[in-house]
């Protein structure tokens, strides 16, 4: 008893020791207040500079703050259009984990499907998805339709290449002992392929999402003028540059929002894959 007292107080003599060694700028408190004193300095050299430009090309932000406001709780324009867009990423998200897996896993599983679908996965992946925009508005017109298509186009290809990627790089040892264990297909698949697989899975879930949201923002702003994406068009053509500004900054909360979440979700579902601190 007296020995493991022991070895659990000099364990926390150890931790204690470390976390008063670390640097501040390397601790919790010094990371934000670098960052927070670096986002303040760039808020009033912004303010400063743009107080003497004309408010069609820059506004400072002091009335991006007031349009904001002006947008959320007065006119309350912001929400119709967030929730549009969100929606969508949510939706076109969904298709594109529901499609992507599968195809995913049957390619890292069976070598001729392998064969037959990379080439035009590959080909797809590399092709500017904007250059489809013509024949899908043709095929599916300017509706939600339209941008669901092209979130998934956009997003589905990360997922088929990571899934793909994590089924072929399964431990060949844990294969072997289902084998031995006269494992069927199926239960390979549930307790050994798909399990090792998350990490590379997750991984693709969180390009996708971001790429999701890269694809409503684009099909909106090119095609539909719905949502965030087409408010940006709707103010820029009336000159209102605060506006346009609070819409980019939505956008950007969004995608910063997108890839918190991803890291939290990766981190609580495939903690054997979380990485060690010293």
């Amino acid at each position: 008893m007296a020995v493991e007292k022991s070895v659990a107080l000099s364990a926390t003599t150890r931790k204690t020791s470390t976390r008063k060694s670390k640097p501040w700028l390397y601790r919790s408190s010094g990371i934000w207040t670098v960052r927070l004193a670096t986002l303040g300095g760039l808020l009033i050299i912004w303010q400063i500079y743009a107080s003497g430009l004309n408010r069609a090309l820059l506004a400072p932000p002091t009335e991006i703050a007031l349009a904001f406001y002006q947008q959320a709780f007065v006119q309350k324009t912001m929400w119709g259009a967030l929730g549009d867009s969100l929606l969508t990423l949510f939706g076109g998200f969904t298709l594109s984990m529901i499609i992507g897996v599968p195809i995913g896993i049957l390619m890292g599983r069976i070598r001729t499907m392998e064969y037959v679908v990379d080439p035009y996965v590959s080909f797809l992946y590399a092709l500017p998805h904007a250059a489809l925009v013509p024949l899908m508005v043709i095929w599916l017109g300017f509706e939600l339709k339209f941008r669901l298509a092209y979130v998934i186009v956009s997003a589905v290809f990360p997922v088929i290449i990571n899934t793909m990627t994590g089924v072929k790089n399964v431990n060949a040892d844990l294969l072997d002992a289902g084998e031995a264990f006269c494992a069927s297909e199926r239960q390979k698949l549930w307790t050994i392929v798909l399990p090792s697989s998350l990490p590379y899975i997750f991984a693709g879930a969180r390009q996708a999402f971001s790429a999701a949201w890269v694809g409503v923002v684009v099909s909106e702003m090119i095609a539909t003028l719905t949502g965030v994406g087409g408010t940006i068009l709707n103010y820029v053509t009336r000159f209102r540059t605060a506006d346009m500004l609070v819409s980019i900054l939505i956008i950007m909360s969004v995608a910063a929002a997108i890839q918190g979440l991803s890291s939290y979700l990766q981190a609580r579902l495939t903690p054997w894959q979380r990485p060690e601190h010293s």
